[in-house]
Formats: C-alpha cells, structure tokens, sequence
C-alpha cells in the first residue's frame, strides 16, 4: 500500500466511485454493502466490532490509515476535532490502520493518543477475506470513504490527505444528503 498525496491543498482529485443503483429506502446513490459486508475484528483498545458498528450513525467518516504515513497522521489531529464537533450531528468517524493487526499496538496508540484523534480505530483482522473486504478501496493511504447507517457507501472515495477546511465541506454535503433522506 502506498502512501497518498496530502492534498490539504486541494491540489488533488476525487476517485469516482459507481453508484451500484439508487437505495429506494435513503433516497441517494449508494455503493450497495459492496464496502465492507459482514466483518469481525478489534478496535485498538481490544473491543469486538462488526459491521453493526455503521448503525451507531447516521453518517460514519472511514479513513484508512497507516502508522508509516506522513500525510495519515498530520491530518489526524483535524479529523479528531471533526469527530468530537459532529458528534451531536448524527456523525461518527472510523479510523482502519492498514499496518496493524493486534488491538493495543505500541505505535498506533501513541499515535492515536498523541494527535488526539480520538474516535474509534479498527485494526485489520486476521482473515485473509475480511482484510481484503476492508482494504479493497485503499489504493494509497490515508482513503477516506463515507457510509450511511447501512454500511453503504456515499459518494466518492477520497484518497489523500485534505485540509479540516476541506472535510467540513464534504461532511457537510455528506449529512445533507443523508439527512435528507
């Protein structure tokens, strides 16, 4: 996996992602539970989750991240500001560390604690078919995706780090349409 561009200065380009069909019952083009389908695995702090975890939200920000990546973690101390300002919102954000694969990682706590990017994080199962459910839109990291309540995809996969500026935009537009319903 390689690491993404930071685009906080919005130099960069969305990835397009097919809206599978419209979902009759939200009202909006989804990815229909094509992102990650039924799934088991650990939070860093060791608690089990599974795709239940979406429906805690109305609207659930996922960025895939890694403890190599430069760009993943500048950015993260403006995604755990954004996680705490949207909380009431109806909003949750995920965070997936691509490199760990055991809750209570040494580096990815530190990490985690140091930014204050406080929100949940999922460390990647064992499983072979569950990693790569998890991983198949991250072509780089950080990759952000967005899921309504479901677990389905909403709008475009972002690769690249962007600007708390920029994501206060998209998860604007995001919860519009969710909300919207």
């Amino acid at each position: 996996m390689q690491e993404g561009k930071d685009d906080s200065q919005g130099e960069g380009q969305k990835a397009d992602v097919e809206s599978g069909s419209q979902d009759e019952d939200a009202g909006y083009a989804v990815e229909k539970n094509d992102v990650f389908g039924e799934f088991q695995t650990k939070t860093l702090d060791g608690e089990d989750v599974d795709q239940e975890l979406f429906g805690k939200s109305v609207l659930t920000m996922v960025n895939i991240w890694g403890t190599f990546c430069g760009p993943c973690i500048r950015e993260m101390p403006d995604l755990g500001e954004l996680s705490r300002e949207y909380a009431d919102k109806g909003f949750q954000m995920v965070g997936i560390i691509s490199d760990v694969s055991q809750p209570e990682d040494e580096t990815a706590l530190e990490i985690v604690e140091s930014t204050k990017a406080d929100y949940t994080h999922l460390v990647i199962p064992k499983d072979a078919n569950m990693q790569y459910r998890i991983l198949k839109n991250a072509q780089v990291v950080p990759t952000t995706i967005f899921l309504d309540k479901n677990g389905n995809q909403i709008g475009d996969t972002y690769p690249g780090a962007k600007s708390k500026k920029q994501w206060t935009a998209i998860i604007d537009e995001m919860l519009g349409k969710v909300l919207n319903e």
